[in-house]
């Protein structure tokens, strides 16, 4: 698979629409830039891969993306707006996917300022679970859940303060996501692991195929870094990868038992023992609650 050079593709006009004008991203499928919609005169995210030398397997890949975005509707999700396949600045093919832009910062973003608070957490986890519900409800895994691929808009303000509105928090990178059925279809174990070391699950590492318990985990460690401000589970990939197998996440008491509880329960080695993601979002909702009410009691105080 040929790599994409963002800078390079800044000018160019895709699908005879969409100007691409600063990168925002980049990786290895693909790279995301900033556009803009020529006929509906709108801001969008234009995500591009390179089709030169890609297999006929790679290509159906890319198509199976555009159906499972295409199969997603949900406020917690990026939306897809479109698909198509051009041409390059120097006539090489490619094929990209329009999608709303967010305007703000990712979830990598807020935890590099610091742990947030556990009210804040709760929020963001809360909307990450019911957005992988509506995911897993139409037969999608995501598959590689991290806080660089959440993104937190920019009019919604991080904060404990229980009167401040509920952050808007939107799930994006389907890139790699895969349809249960195929999942099913694969039988045992020994297929390619994809997604990014940190945030594998067990099962996910080994190779397995996966179900919707496997982006549990993943929001687990998610919602345990942003509490903490540490990955779990750092270092070079192989020994990242292994590490899960051999330990599970420690989860500092300091938290408190119902954070607690729900992490460990979360990051179960066995996908059985994960809750599911609807009891995920209802228990994040009443972590959030009590925050809540330590307002009104100030004020009646």
């Amino acid at each position: 698979m040929q790599t994409i050079d963002p800078g390079a593709l800044i000018g160019c006009v895709l699908g005879h629409r969409y100007r691409l004008d600063a990168p925002l991203g980049h990786g290895g499928m693909g790279a995301v830039l900033r556009g803009t919609d020529s006929r509906l005169t709108r801001q969008v995210a234009v995500k591009v891969f390179s089709l030169d030398g890609v297999a006929p397997r790679e290509i159906r890949r890319y198509a199976d993306e555009a159906r499972m975005l295409g199969s997603l509707s949900h406020p917690g999700l990026v939306a897809l707006l479109d698909v198509g396949a051009d041409l390059g600045p120097a006539g090489e093919p490619l094929a990209f996917l329009v999608m709303e832009l967010v305007e703000g910062r990712t979830l990598r973003d807020h935890i590099d300022a610091g742990p947030l608070r556990p009210a804040e957490v709760a929020d963001v986890g809360r909307q990450l679970a019911e957005a992988l519900g509506h995911a897993h409800a139409v037969g999608v895994v995501h598959r590689d859940l991290k806080p660089a691929n959440v993104l937190i808009a920019q009019e919604a303000v991080l904060s404990g303060d229980a009167e401040a509105p509920s952050t808007s928090t939107k799930l994006a990178d389907f890139g790699i996501a895969t349809p249960l059925d195929s999942q099913a279809a694969a039988g045992g174990g020994g297929g390619p692991t994809f997604g990014t070391a940190s945030y594998l699950s067990p099962e996910q590492a080994l190779g397995q195929p996966l179900g919707p318990q496997s982006d549990v985990y993943s929001l687990g460690l998610v919602l345990l870094e942003c509490l903490t401000g540490r990955r779990a589970y750092p270092g070079e990939a192989l020994a990242s990868s292994l590490a899960r197998l051999l330990d599970s996440p420690e989860v500092p008491e300091s938290l408190g038992p119902t954070w607690s509880a729900l992490l460990r329960a979360m990051t179960a080695t066995a996908p059985e023992a994960r809750p599911t993601t609807e009891q995920v979002a209802e228990e994040l909702r009443r972590l959030r609650r009590p925050a809540i009410w330590d307002r009104v009691a100030a004020r009646l105080g």
